[in-house]
């Protein structure tokens, strides 16, 4: 506990020593705040017709009218009238069929609503006994937006809703009229409306023996249309690659030099690796001589810290001009490695710097500093030892290889592909006539079952309200209105059925249904923040020189407790003040918060203090993972086998759910039982961080070896 409290105590006076640590660390807290914030609220209302009002979508009507029974109706009229009295939808109702289309095409309208001249005569068909099936015309513009469609996607809803309206007016309108002139006529209305029924019911069923046909038809032509699209995208996609590979082939080869000469680079390397490697013994041995004796340490700060800086500054000068070079020259890779001996001679004189006389109460520290150079210059060493070791094999012998072993590979890819090209025009030009045949036939079929399903369709409603007027009393109450009650007809013929809705958990917004999964993101980018930007390995020093692995671990994580606990209340807070999402709890919502940092922080910290930067790794794919399928979005049932699977082991469900409870209100248990296993996700995380370290030291060793032979990979 002693070693674990000392280095809690290091670590605050380290941090708060320096204003940009503090900055730093103001940042890893409130960055992910903000995103939480910003992205709930701009989901605040999306759905609702003060946010969907907003959107355009143009309407226009060319429908010429209709009359019935001397009765002049014009649909396009009404449907048009009623939209610009909905506030659903931004509507715009526009005077030319040419100026709503080429709006959604420029994107100024996302969708736009043609009513065709011919709309009220096919609506009115029925009357005459041809039965036209009235259709509107609604144009989409879908690469705009990726939720626009699924907005505008009510229009169809409302349009729906409207004409039906407009139909059943007419209808109503029509059956008035008919009954009155029945009853003076001495015609039995329930007697007609009877006739009528069993006609319509025959109609169905003829329709529906045709439908069955044609659909049988149609299968076959789609079975054929599909095997030539894909036999006929194989052939374009064959062709196209090998035309494309030709050309690239060929510019390559000729890009590649037969020889390529290091010999100049190779001796500048080594000379410079050998000045580094005479001055950094130098200040070496110079420091390990003082290490331990204040006195001589005092000494050396008079008399010769000052040339040891200057020393440090040149090399560090030459190796950065170096540096320069190579990179201009194109070896990234050699000038990457120099780049990393450049940063540890930055560090050297940044120690150096701190180097001041000695007294008791300073003493530690300077020999702390020391330690540190000593460290810095070993590794340097060790670098340089590595780089002039390397330089000629890297330089010269696999080079050159590589450029011979390329340009045979490409001689002999170009001869294989050169036979290839040309044997496919043929039976490409044979599938297309194919296709465009089966295509042409596939859409008549399709017409054809969509008219006779619309038959079909019309004949058995007319079917069902016929025989519903013949056989109840409500055409008795028909006979007795008279022609301007034909609106009450309507809203009783539009509106037979209402439903009743009670909402369960009600919540006010769609921002406070999406907080969780935005808070929870945050958190865990929060987590990956400190990770990055803190060392998860604590370093050994005076004080902590016996600490067991259990004490470094938990020394080092209180740290990244506190700025997971503080980006939690912040976040919390910020969403119930500032935000101002719907929270039944919230003081309940604050800890689940705080629960959520403190099992993320332990599962990122100990995936790193294990597995370093393979445990980095690690958390962002374990991220990427739970956004996709942890059910803050879409609902899991929705998602692909492998998300459904795995959708009860992640972090990401339970942390919201926690949330939610706090939201929408309490059931039973849950709130407990979701933060129960948070905590067992983070008992599993403290484990995996013990018991892996020490066997996980050697995998990552030649892992980082293995990145340094790259010459690429940090």
């Amino acid at each position: 506990m002693r070693n674990v409290l000392n280095i809690i105590i290091h670590d605050f006076k380290r941090l708060t020593s320096s204003v940009v640590a503090i900055v730093v660390l103001m940042g890893i807290i409130v960055v992910p705040c903000l995103f939480a914030w910003i992205n709930t609220l701009s989901n605040d209302d999306p759905f609702q017709p003060a946010s969907t009002g907003r959107i355009p979508v143009a309407v226009f009507s060319e429908d010429e009218g209709a009359e019935m029974l001397g009765l002049s109706i014009n649909v396009g009229e009404i449907v048009t009238d009623t939209l610009a009295a909905n506030d659903m939808i931004g509507w715009d109702i526009v005077n030319t069929k040419d100026k709503a289309l080429r709006g959604v095409k420029s994107g100024k309208y996302y969708a736009a609503v043609i009513v065709p001249k011919d709309f009220s005569e096919d609506m009115m068909s029925f009357t005459r006994g041809d039965m036209e099936h009235p259709q509107l015309l609604f144009y989409e513009n879908q690469k705009t937006n990726a939720i626009a469609p699924k907005i505008t996607g009510k229009v169809r809803e409302v349009l729906e809703q409207e004409v039906d309206a407009a139909f059943i007016d007419t209808v109503g309108q029509y059956i008035t009229m008919a009954a009155s002139a029945a009853d003076a006529a001495g015609v039995d209305p329930q007697d007609a409306f009877r006739d009528l029924s069993d006609t319509m019911r025959t109609l169905d069923a003829d329709l529906a023996n045709s439908v069955v046909m044609v659909r049988a038809a149609a299968g076959l032509s789609d079975a054929a249309e599909d095997l030539l699209k894909a036999s006929d995208q194989l052939m374009g996609s064959s062709g196209d690659t090998i035309a494309l590979g030709e050309q690239l082939l060929e510019s390559a080869e000729g890009r590649i030099p037969e020889k390529v000469d290091t010999s100049s680079v190779s001796n500048a390397v080594h000379a410079l690796d050998a000045i580094l490697l005479r001055d950094l013994k130098k200040i070496q041995d110079d420091l390990t001589a003082v290490s331990d004796d204040m006195g001589k340490y005092n000494s050396f700060v008079d008399n010769e810290l000052g040339k040891q800086k200057t020393l440090a500054n040149e090399m560090k000068s030459s190796v950065d001009t170096i540096v320069n070079k190579l990179n201009s020259m194109g070896l990234t890779g050699l000038a990457s490695r120099f780049s990393r001996i450049s940063d540890r001679l930055g560090t050297i004189i940044d120690r150096l710097n701190g180097l001041v006389k000695a007294d008791a109460s300073n003493w530690a520290t300077m020999q702390g500093y020391m330690d540190e150079i000593l460290a810095e210059i070993d590794s340097a060493q060790k670098s340089i030892n590595k780089i002039d070791a390397d330089v000629d094999q890297e330089l010269d012998k696999k080079l050159n290889q590589a450029v011979s072993d390329a340009r045979k590979a490409i001689s002999e890819t170009r001869s294989a592909l050169s036979g290839v090209y040309g044997d496919m025009d043929l039976l490409a030009d044979a599938l297309d006539k194919s296709d465009r045949s089966l295509k042409s036939l596939e859409g008549g079929l399709d017409g054809t079952v969509t008219t006779l399903l619309s038959l079909q369709n019309g004949s058995r409603n007319l079917a069902a309200m016929f025989d519903n007027l013949s056989n109840s009393d409500l055409l008795k109450d028909v006979n007795h209105l008279k022609t301007n009650d034909a609106e009450v007809i309507a809203e009783n013929m539009a509106s037979p059925i209402k439903m009743g809705t009670e909402e369960i958990y009600p919540i006010r917004n769609f921002g406070s249904v999406m907080a969780p999964f935005y808070m929870v993101i945050a958190q865990w980018i929060g987590a990956m923040f400190a990770a990055v930007m803190i060392h998860v390995q604590v370093r050994r020093r005076k004080g902590i020189e016996g600490a067991k692995l259990h004490e470094l671990f938990f020394g080092r994580y209180r740290l990244f407790m506190m700025i997971g606990l503080s980006q939690a209340i912040l976040v919390a807070l910020g969403n119930l003040l500032y935000v101002g999402i719907q929270c039944v709890h919230p003081l309940l919502f604050i800890l689940a918060a705080c629960v959520n940092s403190l099992v993320f922080t332990m599962i990122v910290y100990s995936l790193v203090f294990a597995f370093e930067n393979i445990g980095l790794a690690a958390g962002v794919i374990l991220m990427v993972l739970q956004v996709a399928g942890s059910g803050g979005t879409f609902p899991v049932e929705v998602l692909p086998p492998v998300f459904r699977a795995l959708f009860p082991l992640m972090p990401f469900r339970y942390a919201m759910d926690a949330l939610r409870e706090c939201i929408g209100g309490m059931y039973d248990h849950t709130y407990l039982k979701c933060l129960g296993i948070l905590l067992l996700f983070g008992l599993v995380a403290i484990a995996i961080g013990l018991l892996l370290h020490k066997p996980m030291r050697g995998l990552i060793e030649k892992v980082e070896e293995s990145k340094e032979e790259s010459d690429v990979m940090l």
